[in-house]
């Protein structure tokens, strides 16, 4: 694929009208297609599907869902973060029963387990995802509010937050979540702790994300207890919504404090053990943009870090390649010069939530040039792209890119609306 036209000085897109019209018109194309896959990619895991599972490893699930793989062989899981970002995609779509699916699938799984599972096979029992569940069902109960799930949500969300991520082994001397996986995966036990950020692999924890106070995780955290604020405020119990507030912000202020990179105007990984922070520069500085956490000044000097990161066709997880501290793995996954959608759906949000429009569409449009132009050439969407020069062409001997749907589908319908509004 060639570089596309436009590209000013600072890395950014230049919009050229006439170029945007046909891309608008193709994106179009790939956006009505997508509607008529989300009846393809629901699953179902029924006590009868469990027993007739040939791996023995599925985990039962009481409602359909959209797989995070699709219709294709891969993934056919419910994951855990991936069904977030499914659910933005559902919900632009006009898709509110199947969101609400999702949502009373993870609450099962909260009562049943403890937490949101990584995804739903007895091998992800020991782990979790990034906790997005509450901010998911803000978006579906603010679409169709609906009293009953919503005092579903406030226990199970609340049980969750409380009983899992902030339970013992979660928590730290510094006030902040860490991750750990607790056993029993089949995975070396930091690798599948690392796993349990979304982000297996990734050089950004220093190899032990047990040490670290993941960006991901405790925005989303503060996005959970922003959203259990507003769920309680909604059913009428100020109460409990001033001490969920109270957590968000807590949570917030020791994020801003711990995190933030003064001199290099960016946030990073704070290693607990160490009193230090990891001197990786990724493009998780903008979770916390994305969780409210900045006030207006950071949050533009974050924004005009951005170029370490862009690129012609979207942003990259890290700014450079950096050495691998996995000694199985020469090259990771969520490194320079892979782009994930999860990650530009994130960093869209953020710029829009602090009034940077422009920028917002800018990385949508270039985004959508690259996976617009792979489908028209593949038929098929990917689960990550070289950003840099707009291939499939990765240096990840173990997990090179597969086809899928999920969280793929979800940045062309998300983003597509951001660089051009509703069809």
């Amino acid at each position: 694929m060639s570089e596309p036209d436009g590209i000013r000085d600072d890395g950014a897109l230049a919009l050229v009208t006439s170029d945007l019209d046909e891309l608008r018109d193709r994106w179009r194309v790939l956006d009505a297609a997508i509607r008529t896959w989300w009846p393809l990619d629901v699953h179902t895991a029924t006590d009868d599907d469990v027993r007739a599972d040939p791996e023995g490893t599925l985990l039962p699930l009481p409602y359909p869902y959209v797989s995070a793989g699709g219709s294709e062989a891969d993934f056919p899981e419910m994951f855990g973060w991936d069904t977030h970002f499914i659910n933005t995609a559902l919900l632009a779509h006009g898709e509110v029963d199947q969101v609400e699916r999702h949502v009373r699938n993870h609450i099962a799984m909260i009562e049943r387990y403890g937490m949101v599972l990584n995804g739903n096979r007895t091998y992800y029992l020991s782990r979790s995802q990034p906790p997005l569940l509450a901010e998911s069902a803000r978006r579906l109960l603010e679409q169709r509010f609906d009293p009953g799930l919503a005092r579903l949500v406030a226990r199970w969300c609340a049980h969750e937050y409380e009983t899992y991520w902030c339970a013992d082994h979660h928590t730290t001397p510094v006030g902040l979540a860490t991750n750990r996986d607790l056993g029993g995966s089949r995975e070396r036990i930091e690798l599948a702790s690392e796993s349990e950020t979304g982000l297996d692999y990734t050089p950004q924890f220093g190899g032990d994300v047990r040490r670290c106070t993941p960006l991901i995780t405790n925005s989303c955290l503060v996005r959970a207890a922003g959203a259990l604020a507003w769920v309680n405020r909604q059913l009428g119990d100020e109460q409990e919504a001033e001490r969920w507030e109270a957590e968000r912000v807590r949570r917030a202020t020791l994020i801003d404090e711990l995190c933030w990179d003064e001199e290099a105007g960016l946030y990073r990984e704070y290693d607990f053990v160490a009193g230090t922070q990891v001197p990786v520069a990724t493009v998780s500085s903008l979770w916390p943009l994305w969780a409210g956490v900045s006030d207006t000044d950071r949050a533009a000097r974050v924004v005009a870090g951005l170029g370490r990161f862009r690129h012609p066709f979207g942003l990259t997880s890290t700014d450079r390649p950096y050495p691998s501290p996995h000694p199985e793995f020469h090259h990771l996954q969520w490194e320079f010069p892979a782009g994930w959608p999860p990650e530009q759906l994130m960093v869209g949000e953020a710029l829009r939530q602090y009034g940077f429009e422009r920028e917002a569409r800018e990385l949508a449009v270039s985004w959508l040039r690259l996976q617009v132009g792979a489908w028209e050439r593949t038929g098929k969407l990917w689960e990550k792209y070289n950003v840099v020069d707009g291939t499939l062409e990765l240096p990840v001997e173990r997990y090179p890119s597969v086809g899928l749907h999920g969280w793929s589908s979800a940045a062309a319908v998300v983003l597509g609306r951001t660089a051009f509004g509703g069809p």
